[in-house]
């Protein structure tokens, strides 16, 4: 199975020319266009029979049908609705894919979870799960974290059918006995076998306290104690295993970069994935790759804790806000569009 580089444009039908570049789709390799704008001009056509394959871009940049040191080749762009189109990666992508130590070797590129950050997890069976990514190269993470009473199974399945280039996936459980160290004293103690909150009847785990599990049932207010305690407790938790996953004294092949870590997280998971992210930056770190928050978000101020970290730096750009994806629906009475 060879790929050829096309030679006619897709749209206008012209033929490659010294004075005409053909260049491919750099999704399914297909088809190729002349200009940008015969790829815009063809693309509500073209999206209904255009396929991924990723196997073929390491063939296609050896045989020179794309050049795959071209940043421009790769980034990832979409139609808006008022007909403009704009970039949306990139996901960091390896620039030596067209080595042939990818051919030969793919598990000199895949990543492990350091001792640290295995430690930091626990022992705790069946709590999270840690999956390399299908191409063999674990350039990006991307961490979910599900809703209250639910567990990081589905997400685990989520994770393996989306299938994304160059990253792998670690999710996480509510029901996890995390191994913090020393320094969380400051954070309460569980009551129950999970760090985090155990909810009554047997209805499994959730991050922090939304409602009062021990007495009325009654959802509690955003500035609730019990709620903003059990939250900065969760948020703290998370700081930890991040600066694990991120802790550079690590050989490469035990930690990411954290413009290469992703949050993905849903109603609690979402409302810890961004609480999170502020406090990373309070601790002025250096921006995590971004958050998807599906039905949930920041509700507080702020949180007991995440006090930010006094600095002499004027040159705060390298610690500035992770970009944030909110997803909510119309009739959430959780978390509204107003929230």
């Amino acid at each position: 199975d060879t790929t050829v580089a096309p030679t006619q444009c897709d749209h206008c039908k012209r033929t490659s020319s010294p004075d005409i570049k053909i260049r491919a789709c750099t999704r399914c390799f297909t088809v190729g266009y002349c200009s940008k704008s015969c790829q815009r001009a063809e693309w509500r056509k073209h999206k209904l029979t255009c396929k991924p394959k990723i196997a073929k871009i390491e063939q296609a940049a050896d045989q020179g049908v794309i050049d795959i040191m071209n940043s421009e080749a790769v980034r990832l762009q979409t139609q808006c609705e008022n007909g403009t189109w704009q970039d949306v990666g990139p996901i960091n992508l390896l620039n030596n894919m067209n080595s042939k130590n990818v051919h030969t070797n793919s598990s000199s590129r895949r990543k492990e979870l350091s001792l640290a950050t295995k430690q930091t997890l626990g022992q705790t069976a069946n709590s999270f799960m840690f999956r390399h990514s299908h191409d063999g190269i674990d350039e990006n993470l991307v961490v979910f974290l599900h809703g209250a009473g639910d567990n990081h199974v589905p997400f685990d399945k989520l994770g393996q059918a989306m299938k994304l280039p160059q990253t792998a996936t670690l999710s996480l459980s509510a029901s996890m006995k995390m191994a913090l160290p020393d320094s969380s004293s400051l954070l309460p103690k569980s009551k129950s076998n999970s760090t985090f909150v155990q909810l009554p009847f047997g209805l499994g785990y959730t991050w922090f306290e939304e409602m009062d599990y021990q007495v009325t049932g009654d959802v509690l207010p955003n500035d609730h104690p019990r709620r903003m305690q059990s939250l900065g407790h969760a948020v703290s938790a998370m700081n930890m295993l991040l600066s694990s996953l991120t802790d550079h004294s690590n050989n490469e092949t035990f930690y990411w970069l954290p413009e290469r870590i992703f949050l993905f997280g849903f109603s609690a998971g979402a409302c810890l994935a961004m609480e999170t992210c502020r406090l990373w930056k309070l601790r002025r770190q250096v921006p995590l790759g971004g958050a998807i928050c599906i039905g949930g978000g920041i509700k507080t101020v702020s949180l007991p804790g995440c006090v930010p970290v006094n600095s002499d730096d004027d040159d705060d750009h390298h610690h500035g806000f992770t970009d944030v994806l909110i997803v909510t629906g119309s009739k959430d009475s959780m978390y509204s569009q107003e929230d």
